[in-house]
């Protein structure tokens, strides 16, 4: 019996206003993500990750104009922000309320949601900065964000954002800025805590060392356009769009220590309304032939594992 999805994207497009024209931040993206499973979103700035992750979370601004479906099958609703989704910013001196305990910010959640008492919150509130590795939660309860490290920071962010139990952990580039071992830190302890509460969680990077150490699924983007998705092992060792293998060749070479190797992906992005008379990366492929510039390839698969590129599909 197959399990009903927790999240359904289906021909997702989203737009801003801008002169001269809008822009086009995602382009018909289709995904799907079950309870519990880690999917990862890798594409480099401007991509689109982040507006996907935004429009998940309920968080874009009103003047965006999104076409296609954002649904939510297996809560049979839609769902309550903080509650149902928690959310993980990239820089947690920023999100995090610096008039405010963390103590304070904490228990806010368990309070609004939850219906908790301030001092049952509180008390949980400590539970939890246990739970994410913050030594003496007794004791720095009561203090306020700026007396703790940056990867502390981040670790009282998730712990804010797992307090009601979310069904969906959002996170966003969450090891971002951080040293190598703590990013490895946060990434254990996000693995760790959605297996405990049997979360679902959608992580955005553009670190594919990241991806590998924590995604069941790879989602690629490109330009706004989901260019490739599937098994992370299969994309980490046999990519079939361009753009893909180009990533995955960058991050060996990183590994490796080769910089010669960081060529790999030419040039930058083209001018998008150029990109939309065919293939978006045909600009930059080396690979690209005649009809990448004036079709735009289809997606060849489903919402769990597929491609769009006329060379991988005959």
């Amino acid at each position: 019996m197959s399990l009903v999805p927790l999240l359904e994207l289906s021909g997702l497009s989203v737009r801003f206003p801008a002169e001269p024209r809008p822009v086009r931040a995602l382009d018909g993206v289709e995904l799907e993500l079950l309870p519990s499973e880690r999917l990862v979103l890798v594409g480099e700035s401007g991509s689109g990750k982040s507006t996907l992750l935004w429009k998940i979370a309920g968080l874009l601004p009103e003047e965006a104009e999104v076409t296609g479906s954002c649904r939510f099958p297996a809560l049979g609703r839609a769902p309550v922000p903080g509650r149902d989704v928690g959310l993980v910013l990239q820089d947690p001196f920023t999100s995090l309320n610096p008039v405010l305990s963390v103590g304070e910010q904490i228990g806010e959640v368990l309070v609004t949601h939850r219906s908790a008492s301030w001092s049952a919150a509180r008390q949980a509130a400590v539970v939890l900065l246990r739970r994410v590795g913050i030594p003496e939660p007794e004791r720095r309860v009561d203090d306020p964000p700026h007396r703790f490290s940056g990867g502390q920071r981040q670790r009282i962010a998730i712990a804010i954002a797992i307090a009601a139990g979310p069904r969906l952990l959002l996170a966003d580039e969450p090891t971002s800025g951080l040293d190598t071992v703590v990013q490895a830190q946060i990434l254990d302890l996000l693995d760790g805590l959605v297996r405990e509460q049997g979360a679902a969680l959608l992580l955005v990077t553009h670190d594919l060392a990241v991806a590998s150490r924590i995604a069941d699924r790879i989602a690629v983007l490109y330009a706004g356009t989901l260019v490739e998705c599937g098994p992370a092992v299969r994309i980490l060792s046999d990519p079939r769009h361009p753009y893909s293998s180009a990533l995955v060749a960058i991050a060996r070479a990183l590994e490796a220590g080769r910089i010669d190797a960081l060529a790999t992906v030419r040039a930058s992005p083209g001018e998008p309304e150029a990109a939309a008379r065919g293939c978006p990366f045909a600009p930059r492929c080396a690979f690209a032939f005649a009809r990448c510039r004036v079709e735009r390839p289809a997606w060849s698969g489903d919402r769990r594992a597929g491609v769009a590129c006329h060379l991988a599909v005959p």
